[in-house]
């Protein structure tokens, strides 16, 4: 075997990931200074635990909003598609005009950019 510490940083880099940084920093920092590593390693799995506990709840508390901004998003679309049912030609009338096709144009736009920004704020960094 390779030393310890040249171990832990080819394990760390084959892996990348934040809880591997954070056991290798920590039984580097452990080997130098000494101290409980058993416990040490306790305490970050229960810190990975927690991180993990936490971000299951605020995917749940953020399913809600997510789902009614695909829903915002949609209707529009399942508007003109129950009109162009009730009314056939009504989609071709609508966009018949350059006024109305760029209203609409707008319209879709507005929508892209209301999506989108559902889609950043439902978004949990980390």
């Amino acid at each position: 075997g390779a030393p310890t510490d040249d171990a832990l940083a080819a394990m760390a880099a084959r892996v990348r990931g934040h809880s591997v940084d954070t056991i290798v920093a920590a039984v580097q920092v452990q080997r130098g200074a000494g101290g409980d590593l058993a416990g040490l390693l306790r305490r970050a799995a229960r810190g990975f635990e927690d991180e993990a506990r936490l971000r299951g709840e605020v995917k749940a508390a953020t399913a809600q909003a997510r789902f009614t901004g695909l829903v915002v998003a949609l209707l529009p679309f399942g508007g003109a598609v129950l009109a162009e049912l009730a009314s056939p030609g009504f989609v071709a009338g609508l966009l018949g005009s350059f006024l109305s096709a760029w209203l609409v144009g707008m319209a879709v736009a507005m929508q892209a950019g209301a999506a989108w920004a559902i889609h950043r704020l439902g978004k949990v960094k980390g």
